[in-house]
Parts: structure tokens; sequence; C-alpha cells
């Protein structure tokens, strides 16, 4: 019985998966059962953020199962330690937070916000400000905060005081922050929900809201941090000043590893019990996690994220000129969009690119997605380019 039969015998129908049983990953490629090799343009949604098999990971997974496995939160966990240390000195924080995924980072940055304010006598600021379309992730907490109804539907009530604006509608923003709201959240982009990007003016509108009403900012960087915009944090391309940033994904390189980043005046309001988790920050993936950061935070290695990022648009202007459906081409780093128009089904580029042995995924609104690893090469974006251009061709006919 083949890989995907018995995946449907034996796995929840949760998922709408490939037909191709992938057995190893070298660098930015997979392969299949069959040997056949895929450019892996989706790195497992952004988190292969150095491609597979990379070295210093495996020998820091390596190392650290040597010592320990897992040891709980109940002792101090050095690899979490000096992964915390890395974060805070790159990024200026200064209390870091780990978890295991996304969506735990998300709840976590949520209860930091509201635990903030009811320790300083202000229980009434719970409100928290998300955006349309965006996504933080499926547990309760985070799927109320993501902008998308659909996914909430069948699930029954959920935790209440969240309010979804439009993106980029600074006017929609402003009429709901007040001197009762707890926290604006957002992603530094919009990578799910339709690869939207920030507008200066929205930047503009929540530096002054949280200046004029003391709100806190909530960035997640789950997709758009860790060096895919070009910049360790996403936030920094647009200016932000974020008292909580959320991490997942590409941080563990393949291991799950999530993290929220805090600044002093938060930390300063919680207590041991406030939060918790039982197998957030694991040794092993700390000891990967570092591996990463040592990695991405390396001037080359975002300059390299700079330049396949021109070169990738560059091709991509030059198909888009080629088809009238080719409505748009957004994004910025090595998240990129193209939003095509309701005639071509981004289902159908996906399936066209991965006979080409080209692998993308969509996003919301009939957008192309496409997130390579950060240490791409040249050779391999062109690779994927003329791959994507075959692609296109076959599915314009």
């Amino acid at each position: 019985m083949s890989f995907i039969e018995q995946d449907k015998n034996v796995i929840a129908p949760l998922y709408g998966k490939a037909d191709i049983e992938i057995v190893k990953g070298e660098g930015s490629y997979l392969i299949d059962s069959k040997g056949d090799k895929y450019l892996d343009f989706v790195a497992g949604i952004a988190v292969n953020a150095l491609g597979h098999q990379n070295k210093a990971i495996k020998e820091a997974v390596m190392k650290q199962m040597d010592c320990f496995n897992h040891i709980s939160n109940l002792y101090v966990n050095m690899p979490q330690v000096e992964l915390g240390k890395k974060l805070l000195e790159i990024t200026g924080f200064d209390k870091a937070f780990f978890c295991n995924s996304g969506t735990e980072a998300n709840e976590g940055a949520i209860k930091f916000a509201r635990k903030y304010f009811d320790r300083k006598g202000e229980a009434n600021r719970q409100k928290i400000i998300t955006f349309v379309n965006s996504f933080h992730g499926r547990t309760f907490a985070a799927l109320s905060a993501t902008g998308q109804p659909a996914l909430r539907e069948g699930f029954g009530n959920m935790p209440s005081d969240f309010v979804h604006v439009k993106w980029n509608d600074c006017a929609a923003l402003k009429a709901e922050v007040n001197k009762d709201t707890c926290a604006i959240m957002l992603e530094s982009l919009a990578a799910e929900g339709g690869v939207m990007t920030l507008s200066a003016e929205m930047v503009e509108t929540i530096n002054s809201l949280q200046k004029e009403f003391g709100v806190l900012v909530i960035v997640d960087e789950v997709q758009a941090g860790c060096g895919r915009l070009g910049t360790f944090l996403g936030f920094e391309k647009y200016g932000l000043n974020p008292d909580l940033v959320t991490l997942a994904k590409g941080i563990g390189g393949g291991l799950p590893l999530g993290g929220v980043l805090l600044r002093q005046k938060i930390a300063d309001e919680l207590k041991a019990g406030d939060h918790g988790t039982t197998f957030g920050g694991n040794p092993i993936a700390c000891a990967a996690g570092l591996a990463v950061v040592n990695q991405v935070a390396e001037p080359a290695l975002l300059q390299n994220v700079v330049d396949r990022a021109v070169q990738i648009r560059a091709a991509l202007a030059d198909i888009k000129a080629k088809y009238s459906f080719i409505k748009e081409i957004r994004g910025e780093g090595l998240i990129v969009g193209l939003a095509l128009d309701e005639s071509m089904p981004v289902g159908n580029v996906v399936a066209a690119a991965r006979a080409e042995k080209l692998m993308v995924l969509s996003a919301k609104g009939n957008v192309l997605r496409m997130l390579p690893p950060l240490n791409i090469s040249a050779a391999e974006v062109d690779e994927a380019m003329a791959k994507l251009a075959a692609a296109f061709a076959k599915v314009a006919g």
C-alpha cells in the first residue's frame, strides 16, 4: 500500500494533500519516491528557512540529544537561555518566552497583553483590534484574533473582545481605538491572507494611536519574521515599535518552536504561574533555533534575501506582462505573491507548477504564494522561474 493510501486510512481528513510521496530533502529540493526532484518554494510553509538538512542545525540537534531531550520548565534549560540571549541581543527586546508553535505564541502574547493591563489596575482594557483576512492561528483565542470568519464556523462561541478592521484602513482603525483598547495586533506582512503589505499611512496611524492611548502593539512575525523580509524581524522594514512580537515557523528550522519577545514593562507585570507550557522551549528545538538564528542574523544571508527578492520580482514582471489574468505582484523579501483574477483559479497554477517540479502554494484571494528558503541561490531562482513560466504557459493554453 502506498504512503498516500496509508495516509488516507490513518490520518484525519483535515488537509488537502498533493499526491506525492516525499522521501528526502536536500538543500532547496525535495525528492519523491520515484526519484524526481522538486524545487521547494513552499519550505514547509516558511518553516525550512535554511532548506533541508542544514549542517549546523543537524549538528546542534545531535549534540543536544547526547545531553538530554527534555527536562520541562521546572529547571533552567541552557539551550533556551542561549537562544533567548541571542534573540534579545539582535532585536533589542528585554525578555523571551518560548512555546511550540505560532498559534501558541499568539495565545501567549494575547494573555500577556491583557494581564499587563489587569495588573496595572486597568482590567477594562480587554479589546484587541486585528485585521480582516489576517491569520494568527487555530486555537480559540488566536482564531478569534484571525480575521477570517469562515475558519470559526461550527466551533461555537469564541473568546470575546476581538474586533477586525480592514487592512490598511486607517479611518476604521482610528474609530475603534480608545482608552479601553488593550492592543492592536497585526502581521508585519499578511501572508496567508493574500500577501498584503502595510502602507506607510497605516504604520503612522498605529504609532500615533500607540502613543496617544497607551495601547499595546503586538506584531505577529510567525511567517514574516526570522529574516524572510530581508531584515531579521519584518516590522523593521516599516518602522513599527511593538511591545510584543511573536515568532515561530522559520525560527525552529523544521522543529516545533515558537516564542514571544516582550518589553520590560510587560515582563514586570507577569508572575510565576500566569502562563506556562510543558514542551515549550524544548532543549532540542532551542538548540536548532540557535543554529538558525546564528545563520539568519548574518548580513550575507539577509543580503541574499534582498538580492533573490529582486531577481524573483524581475522574472515575475516578465511573466506578468504576458498574461492579462495576472493582476499584481505582491510581497516583500522572500514572501512573494501573484494576485490572479477569477478567470485563472490559483489551484490550477499550483498544480501546473508541481507538474514542472516546482512547489508553490496559494493565499487567500486567489493569490499564488512563494516562500523559498532564505539561502536559495541565484541559479535555483532562475530554475524556479523557468519552471513557473512553463506552468503559466500550460494553464494559459
